[in-house]
């Protein structure tokens, strides 16, 4: 049996799975056939002999080859995300393994920006069977499976543009990224659709980590991590999770993170092996061990102080105080006694004051406007109030103001007798 019979054999779909598929592309139809002023569009389906020579060649899956067999292609959300043609398959695919992104066996499906889908030639240890891969050719686990991926992505775009293809009102902040609720609420409809997609989960877990709900963002990370083991970065998620309360199994989070970056990544490798030297730094009888692991990332990046001091200036330039003070934090974990990252300290106490004093001065602006219209808003009351007071009495047995037709003609009701 050769590779590509055996990833067929192990990746065969149940009755089970069978019938999930063709309700999730059924889903998908509905959603492209009601969707308004074509927000989506879609091929006709690719040629049947097309599909087959694909698959007999070990290039399209099953539930890819049935997806393809409905459209030969979609356009999702204006062109916020594109799925190809099987011909634009073929060029986008040689175009990306001529310039490193993909590799052999990976297939091209589609884009969103500048980040490519693609069909992984091993799900199992990619831990998907979509991939996505940045323009630097970094690859995320993105999709457990295509169809899912789509109904997915449609519900994200559903979450984020109204009929009219225009952004929903109030998803982003002053600096014109996600807000933390709009994320959050986008990840969760994602994993409606598709709950092993390994990627979602993990930013899922990222967002609850950083609102102090470390106990959920636990229980995401370890769903995540069985989807896909080998994904370094859920590691790391989770030894920062327990960065607190279980240091010394956040450093073995942290090098098991290491353990699966590649070689040709050294760089990496040394940035997690930091923040094992992190999670092992304060306690004298970790010493010995941080002092090895010091040592390894030095062998692994022997201009690591360099790069930390560039990584903390360029962080406190853009006044992100919390990430320069951790940037500083983990290059002296490495490096304690380190006298160009022990002078940034300093810098960083400066630049803290004086966005604290911003804040103040911007909060106390706020303030003041909001007194000023609340101010406002109480003298228009009060001036109804002196209104209805001296308005003329009418004929009724009401006082009548203004535009009051509808008082003047109201009636008591009879008395008893």
């Amino acid at each position: 049996m050769t590779a590509v019979e055996a990833v067929a054999a192990e990746d065969e779909l149940t009755d089970g799975e069978r019938r999930e598929l063709e309700d999730n592309l059924d889903r998908i139809y509905i959603r492209l056939r009601d969707a308004h002023n074509g927000l989506h569009a879609a091929r006709p389906p690719a040629e049947a002999d097309a599909i087959a020579a694909l698959i007999s060649a070990g290039e399209l899956r099953e539930p890819a080859a049935a997806l393809w067999s409905r459209w030969d292609g979609l356009d999702l959300g204006f062109s916020q995300v594109v799925l190809f043609s099987l011909a634009q398959q073929e060029r986008a695919t040689a175009e990306a393994r001529e310039d490193g992104r993909v590799g052999a066996g990976d297939r091209v499906i589609g884009e969103r920006g500048r980040e490519l889908f693609a069909l992984c030639a091993d799900p199992h240890a990619e831990g998907a069977d979509v991939v996505l891969v940045e323009e630097d050719g970094t690859r995320l686990p993105h999709s457990s499976r295509v169809d899912r991926m789509v109904l997915a992505l449609l519900g994200e775009l559903a979450v984020l543009l109204g009929e009219d293809g225009e952004y929903r009102d109030k998803l982003f902040g002053d600096d014109g990224e996600l807000t933390p609720e709009a994320e959050r609420k986008l990840l969760r409809r994602h994993l409606d659709f598709d709950p092993d997609a390994p990627l979602a989960r993990y930013r899922l877990a990222q967002g609850l980590r950083r609102a102090g709900e470390l106990r959920a963002a636990q229980s995401e990370l370890r769903r995540a991590a069985r989807c896909a083991p080998e994904f370094p970065w859920i590691h790391h998620e989770h030894g920062r999770v327990l960065m607190t309360s279980q240091p010394g199994e956040a450093a073995r989070k942290f090098e098991r993170a290491a353990e699966h970056v590649p070689e040709q990544e050294p760089g990496l490798r040394a940035y997690f092996l930091a923040w094992a030297c992190r999670a092992r730094a304060g306690d004298s009888s970790q010493e010995p061990a941080r002092a090895q692991l010091a040592a390894r990332v030095l062998e692994l990046a022997p201009s690591f102080a360099a790069g930390q001091e560039a990584s903390v200036r360029e962080a406190l330039e853009h006044e992100q105080v919390e990430d320069a003070r951790e940037l500083l934090e983990l290059g002296l974990a490495v490096l304690p006694r380190h006298l160009g990252l022990l002078s940034l300290r300093a810098e960083i106490a400066k630049v803290r004051e004086r966005v604290e004093e911003e804040q103040a001065e911007r909060s106390a602006r706020e303030a003041e406007k909001a007194a000023r219209l609340a101010k406002r808003r109480a003298k228009k009351k009060a001036k109804r109030r002196a209104d209805r007071r001296t308005a003329p009495a009418g004929k009724g047995r009401g006082r009548v103001g203004n535009n009051s037709s509808r008082a003047s003609s109201r009636r008591a009701p009879p008395k008893r007798r």
